[in-house]
Order: C-alpha cells, then sequence, then structure tokens
C-alpha cells in the first residue's frame, strides 16, 4: 500500500509541470479506478489539456494535426531538447486522438470540447 501512495503522490508533487490542474489531478486520484486506470485517465486528460492549448485560437474542437503537435512540442524549450521526449509525447498524442475521436463519436460532441468528467465517466464505465 505505501509503493501505491507514493506512486500518486509523486505525481501529485509533479504538478507544475503537467498542464492539468491540482483541481483536475485530484479528482483523477479521488476515484475509484486502480493505479493503472487512473494513471492511463491521468495520460488522456494530459493529451487533451495539451490538445486543447495547441488550438485554443480554434472553436470548432477538432483534434490538431500533427504539424501542430511537433510546432507545439517545439515551442516548449524543456522539449526542444530531448527528441527522444517528442517521440514518446508523439506515441501519447497518436493514441489520445484515436481514444478522444472514439469518445467525441460516442457522445456527439467536438473531441476537443470533451471534459474530464467525460473522460472519468468513459473511465468507469470500461470505455476506454
Amino acid at each position: 500500500m505505501l509503493l501505491l501512495q507514493m506512486q500518486e503522490s509523486t505525481f501529485v508533487d509533479n504538478a507544475e509541470n503537467s498542464p492539468l490542474s491540482r483541481e483536475d489531478i485530484n479528482l483523477i486520484a479521488m476515484t475509484n479506478l486502480s493505479i493503472r486506470e487512473k494513471h492511463h485517465l491521468r495520460m488522456l486528460a494530459h493529451c487533451l489539456q495539451c490538445f486543447k492549448f495547441m488550438s485554443k485560437n480554434k472553436k470548432q474542437g477538432l483534434i490538431p494535426q500533427k504539424e501542430e503537435w511537433l510546432e507545439w512540442c517545439l515551442s516548449n524549450p524543456v522539449m526542444m531538447k530531448d527528441d527522444e521526449f517528442v517521440q514518446v509525447m508523439f506515441e501519447q498524442f497518436s493514441g489520445a486522438a484515436v481514444q478522444l475521436e472514439k469518445l467525441s463519436n460516442d457522445l456527439k460532441v467536438a473531441p476537443l470540447h470533451l471534459t474530464l468528467r467525460n473522460l472519468i465517466d468513459a473511465c468507469q464505465a470500461g470505455d476506454n
């Protein structure tokens, strides 16, 4: 049990580097999901928030194109220095884009109009 608590607290301790708010992180932590499911949910929510940042001037609510992902990553000084991290982010973005598109189709909303509550509900229902 102690190990599980340490894993969760480490994520919360790094919250200042996350596009998720402390409230979002706490909301995910309070779910009855397993540690693995919470991690998946955080990753999905993280990608959704990154996509929203990338598309902040667009109102359509569509997932940004891969070119926009690269531009956004390269505008971040930390990522600019780490090609491997950018590759990992692209893999995460690719997987998340598919999942967010599917959920948005199911809910009949634009992908970037999804909320953390939508993601939590889907994970708790086993739709992820």
